[in-house]
């Protein structure tokens, strides 16, 4: 297969930018959804609007970031690399945050912690797909879906093609992917906590739709989307109209929703919305946050906060059991209905809590890459797992 031009290994500053601030719209997000569910209105409208696109934006990040040298892998080489890189750090955290379970009191849902019985059930639960111990990592079973679809997809539809017929068949697959994905799990049922049904093994359902965001960043990244110079005259306005975009637009989507206990877009529970206004939103947001990124490239300690978003994506599970529902009671019961307090409380959270886990990024690389997503770098605890 023909690499496309600009596809080289090196990495480009501004997506890294991008995916911080990703990573700064998923520590909010759960921070306002717990002042969501204490019933404070401000809480939810910013609550739908952040989810609106973020976690979409991942997909198109991944993407973006994707490297084509790897669909030449053998399917075991590539395999092997998803697993260490994924699924291996997704159960070394499960095990970390099993720990932390019987150290301090957190908020597990209906698991009893510690006990024998809400080990188990919570055991039980993360292998049905829903990792009760730290639930911001699921993402990362769904990222490993989206990616061996990509293989099989490239492996399978595009391996001789030219260029040109490539960026055809990607064309064409956005739409077939998201439609096919839209309507799996709009009649498939998948995942229904109601009604006690979880046919969710590693979100393969949901991994069809969401590979139609991740080929579109594959796609922008073959075209070269915002590679090189870029001009603060244009990136500063089209941002601000992104995202504008998105204000107007994510109160359209009135469903229908999945999970209606929320009405909202939650893509783990595989509710996305309306046909149009679904995709229309979430990609606009996606747009808004490259942009924003690309405007701020030169950020360094960003930039540096967005290569560690794995780990990040996991120790935000820190907040969303333990820190954030006593703080979210603290802070509603001093700001109730008063929505400039509430987003801006919600912003000091965000940024008090990324610091805090800066020196636990730098402890995770330092002895354990190879546990946290980095299976080709050698520790003073464990070898590389993969050779380069």
């Amino acid at each position: 297969m023909p690499l496309a031009p600009g596809t080289g290994t090196g990495r480009i500053q501004y997506l890294d930018v991008a995916r911080s601030y990703a990573m700064a719209m998923v520590f909010y997000g759960h921070f306002i959804e717990r002042l969501m569910m204490l019933d404070e209105p401000a809480a939810a409208t910013l609550y739908k609007f952040i989810y609106a696109f973020h976690m979409l934006l991942f997909f198109v990040l991944s993407g973006f970031i994707a490297r084509e040298r790897d669909l030449s892998s053998g399917a075991w080489q590539y395999f092997q690399y998803r697993f260490l890189s994924r699924l291996l750090p997704f159960i070394f955290f499960t095990v970390v945050f099993m720990g932390l379970a019987a150290l301090f009191p957190g908020d597990f849902f209906d698991l009893k912690l510690p006990s024998i019985q809400g080990y188990i059930g919570g055991l039980v639960m993360t292998g049905l797909g829903i990792p009760l111990f730290c639930v911001p990592s699921w993402f990362l079973l769904l990222l490993f879906s989206v990616e061996m679809i990509h293989y099989l997809f490239f492996r399978l539809g595009i391996r001789d093609a030219g260029a040109s017929r490539t960026d055809l068949k990607i064309l064409i697959a956005i739409p077939a992917f998201y439609l096919c994905g839209y309507y799996l799990n709009l009649y498939g049922d998948f995942l229904n906590l109601a009604k006690h049904r979880m046919y969710n093994f590693l979100f393969v359902h949901e991994a069809v739709i969401m590979y139609a965001f991740y080929l579109a960043g594959y796609y922008l990244r073959r075209r070269h989307f915002l590679i090189g110079e870029g001009s603060a005259k244009f990136l500063a306005p089209g941002a601000m109209i992104a995202f504008l975009i998105v204000w107007f637009t994510f109160r359209l989507n009135q469903g229908p929703f999945n999970f209606n206990y929320y009405n909202a877009v939650v893509i783990m529970m595989s509710s996305h919305g309306h046909l149009f206004w679904f995709p229309a939103t979430a990609l606009a947001g996606s747009l808004g946050v490259f942009l924003l990124g690309k405007l701020t490239a030169g950020w360094k300690t960003i930039a540096w906060m967005g290569r560690n978003t794995l780990i990040l994506m996991c120790l935000n599970g820190v907040f969303y059991h333990f820190i954030n529902p006593p703080i979210s009671q603290w802070v509603l019961a001093l700001y109730a209905g008063r929505p400039v307090m509430i987003f801006l409380s919600g912003l000091v959270m965000t940024v008090v809590s990324m610091a805090l886990c800066v020196p636990f990024i730098y402890l995770l690389n330092r002895y354990v890459p190879q546990l946290v997503g980095k299976p080709k770098i050698r520790g003073p605890w464990l070898p590389a797992l993969v050779r380069t």
